[in-house]
Formats: structure tokens, C-alpha cells, sequence
């Protein structure tokens, strides 16, 4: 079914309003009309989804398990109180990486993945997304400027939002998905370990009071900038990527194509960015810390979903182009649905009967109070697993991000407003359980429409 009225052939239906602008080479001076192709000399050795697979796994694995080892570090180094700061310092920081991200995971994937072999497609795809990108940093920058002037409590901490901005950077600037897009996982792998592995040293080094607190938002947010350098160096060596023009009205038609999303992932903060902030506005530094403790392990143990979904994402796309591969899309989908609640039903049941084990030997003597945190949260992740497959492999794989859109355009502020009254009432249970009816009412909201639509869930 396509996203866009009026586009009947089985490739519009997969592609948005700025395909035709980008696919096609840009008018620029000596400019060969025909598409280049790519001539890379090391291509990748591992072939197929499962080495797609493999190496979005290490790649997830490494982001969330590198945090996890300087995590019980930081909880006896810093202060609750510290420690807290950090936290949330970090959650409003998590609303400027997903302005520069704007969707271009899913969009920008999937454009380079239709037209992966064509050189001067892909270098077209990548000057734009990367200037836009750079664009929406900048206005980050300077609205952070107005958050500080407005709100004391980021007023006071200047230094500390500056070192969390670097994050916002990194994010701008490492094009994950142009690795995913042309499937070269096993470099994503490399270089995001590298960059994620590299700054682990000097926590232990240059952290060691909790006035250090900078010190440890620095590195925490350092490795998108350094993965992006690796990935600049890697892209310029392997001849991959060529010189392109920057094009305005490619820009605006990049805008518009990722608005869908960005507006769904704007609306999933309200249930996911909005938590710590709800917590430092209706309770004590303590919860915040627990909160911010606890979640970073239910993210690593929720971290298999994403790799997993990512690498699938091109195959299940490309499979469903055609008729005669619309079973075998099927399939893939249904086959990567039991592994992905699996793994994370396996995981809840490792942190609930592990949580007091995990908050007294791990997070600390001051975070014992953490492991009610942690037995709350351990099944959230089994329900995110079932919506990220309807939503990624069926809604946008099949061109529905609009509808995909509007539930989360619902959902995320009614979450939003029930989220902040039962955090007043109930503090920290009750906004762990606002997560659990949002995450479940969107799995709902999405089987309704998939059925009114008769999109086949598996």
C-alpha cells in the first residue's frame, strides 16, 4: 500500500517525494549523466542477513555494554545527587540528538539501500543528509542557548549541557545509516567498537571525585564524534562516497520525506525522554538516579531489538518490492518475530530474578533501592520488541509511516499528560506504569489499523 496518493507501481510505492530529486545525479558542471558505480576494493566478506545480523548485534552490543561497565564506577564515584544531574542533563540532550536524527535512520537507509550501486545516488543522499543534519545542530545549539537563559537549573550548569552537546554532534555527523544502507555492518561494527571501547580508559583516569562530573559527560558523549572521523577516513580511502552538490530544494524535499518520522520519534520521547524529566520535576534526586541507573540496564537488555530490526529493514523492503518475494518477506518477518521476543523475554527474566543480586553487587551500596526500579522494568522490552516489528517491518516497510505517524502523534502526548499526573501521585511506580499502558495501547492501536488496512502482521 503506498504512502504517497496517487503512486501506483511497486517501486513508488517504497519510495517518497524526494527520490526523484535525489536519484537522479544532481546538475552540477562536467558532470557524467550516466550513474556511476562503486568500485570497493575490500568488500565485505560476510554476505547475507545473518552476518547483517551479527554485526548490528556487536554493534548494539558494544553501545550498550560499553556504558555498563563504567556504570557502577560512576554510581560509587559520583554522589546520588551528582550522579542525578547527569541524568537528566542527558535526557534533555536526548531531545536535540533526535531533532538531528529527524528519521534519517529509516529514510536515509532506505534511499541508499534502492539505488545502493549507483555512486552518484549514494553521494547525493549523503551531502544532503549530512548537511541538513548539520543545519538542525546549529538550531539546536542555539535554542539550548534560550533553554539556558530560561530554566536555572541549566543555567547553572552551562558546562555540563556544553559537554552533553557533543553527543548532539556525533550524532549529526556518524552516517550509521549509510553503512546500513549499503549493508557494510562488519565496518559499522569496527569503527563503532573502536569509538565506543577507546575513551572506557579514561573514565577510570579522570573521574575520580564527583566534582569530575563534566569530566564524565565528556566521555560519555565523545564516541559519536570520534566514530564519525573513523567514518569520514574509511569512506574517502574506499572511494564510496563522491563529491556532490548540496541542492536546497533536495534539502526541503529530505524534510519533508523524514517529517512522519521525526514526528513519531518526537512523540515516542514524550514516553521515553520525558521520564527523568518528569522525575526531577515530581520527586527527589534519588529517584532520578535510580531511574537513570536502572533504565541504562533495561536498555542493554532491550539492545538486541534495534540491530536486529535494522538489518532485516533493506532485506524485508527489497523482498517486498516484487509479488513473487512477498512470502518469502513473510517469512523473514515471522522468523525474526520469535527471535526477537525470545531474546527479550529470556532477558526480562534475567532482571527480575537477578535485580536485587544486580543492584547490591553492581550498582552499589547507595542504589540498593534501584532493584524495585529493575523488577518493574524488566518485561517492558518484550512488549517494545512486538511494536518494533509491526511498526519498522510492516508499517515502513510497506510505505505507511503517515499512519504509523498519527498513533504515535496520539500517543506520545496522552502519555505525556497521564504520565505526569501519576508521577505527581505515585512518583516512580506510577510512571513505570504509564510506560507499560503506552507501550501496550500502541502495540493495540497498530494490530486495529493493520487489520482495518488488511496488512498482514506476520
Amino acid at each position: 500500500m503506498s504512502m504517497w496518493p496517487g503512486r501506483d507501481s511497486t517501486r513508488d510505492s517504497i519510495r517518497g517525494p524526494l527520490d526523484e530529486s535525489i536519484f537522479e545525479p544532481l546538475d552540477e558542471p562536467g558532470r557524467d549523466s550516466a550513474p556511476e558505480p562503486f568500485h570497493d576494493s575490500s568488500p565485505e566478506p560476510a554476505k547475507g542477513v545473518s552476518g547483517n545480523i551479527f554485526y548490528l548485534v556487536l554493534v548494539q552490543a558494544i553501545t550498550y555494554l560499553a556504558p555498563l561497565i563504567t556504570l557502577p564506577y560512576l554510581t560509587r564515584t559520583l554522589d546520588v545527587g551528582h550522579y542525578a544531574l547527569l541524568g537528566f542533563t542527558q535526557a534533555v540532550i536526548q531531545y536535540f540528538v533526535l531533532v538531528t536524527d529527524y528519521g534519517f535512520g529509516i529514510t536515509a537507509t532506505r534511499l541508499i539501500a534502492i539505488d545502493s550501486r549507483n555512486k552518484n545516488a549514494v553521494s547525493a543522499v549523503v551531502a544532503n543528509t549530512l548537511a541538513v543534519k548539520l543545519l538542525l545542530a546549529i538550531a539546536c545549539a542555539l535554542f539550548s542557548l534560550l533553554l539556558m537563559a530560561v530554566f536555572s537549573d541549566l543555567g547553572e550548569n552551562a558546562l555540563l549541557l556544553a559537554a552533553c552537546f557533543i553527543g548532539v554532534l556525533g550524532n549529526a555527523l556518524f552516517p550509521t545509516w549509510l553503512f546500513q544502507g549499503l549493508e557494510k555492518m562488519q565496518m559499522l561494527a569496527f569503527i563503532t567498537c573502536m569509538s565506543r571501547l577507546l575513551p572506557l580508559p579514561f573514565f577510570f583516569l579522570f573521574v575520580k571525585t564527583p566534582d569530575d562530573v563534566i569530566r564524565a559527560a565528556i566521555l560519555q558523549n565523545i564516541p559519536g564524534l570520534l566514530a564519525a572521523i573513523a567514518s569520514f577516513y574509511y569512506l574517502s580511502q574506499q572511494g564510496i562516497v563522491g563529491r556532490s552538490a548540496v541542492s536546497a530544494r533536495t534539502i526541503k524535499a529530505m524534510l519533508q520525506e523524514g517529517w512522519p518520522v521525526f514526528l513519531s520519534n518526537m512523540s515516542t520521547s514524550f514516553y521515553t525522554g520525558i521520564n527523568l524529566i518528569l522525575l526531577k520535576i515530581f520527586s527527589g534526586a534519588d529517584q532520578v538516579a535510580y531511574f537513570a541507573a536502572t533504565d541504562k540496564i533495561r536498555l542493554a537488555a532491550q539492545g538486541f531489538i534495534q540491530p536486529i530490526a535494522s538489518a532485516l529493514f533493506p532485506r524485508i523492503v527489497a523482498l517486498g518490492r516484487k509479488a513473487e518475494s512477498a512470502a518469502a518477506s513473510r517469512a523473514l518477518v515471522l522468523r525474526g518475530t520469535v527471535l526477537l521476543v525470545a531474546l527479550e523475554l529470556a532477558g526480562g527474566l534475567v532482571l527480575y530474578f537477578g535485580a536485587d543480586l544486580i543492584a547490591r553487587r553492581y550498582l552499589g551500596a547507595d542504589f540498593l533501592a534501584a532493584a524495585v526500579y529493575l523488577k518493574s522494568l524488566a518485561f517492558l522490552p518484550v512488549i517494545i520488541a512486538v511494536a518494533t516489528v509491526i511498526s519498522q517491518w510492516r508499517f515502513l516497510a510497506l510505505g505507511e509511516s503517515r499512519v504509523l505517524s498519527r498513533i504515535y502523534l496520539i500517543a506520545g502526548p496522552l502519555h505525556a499528560l497521564y504520565a505526569s499526573y501519576l508521577t505527581y501521585a505515585h512518583q516512580s511506580s506510577g510512571l513505570i506504569a504509564s510506560l507499560y499502558i503506552t507501550e501496550i495501547g500502541i502495540t493495540l492501536a497498530m494490530i486495529a489499523v493493520a487489520q482495518r488496512k488488511q496488512i498482514p502482521l506476520l
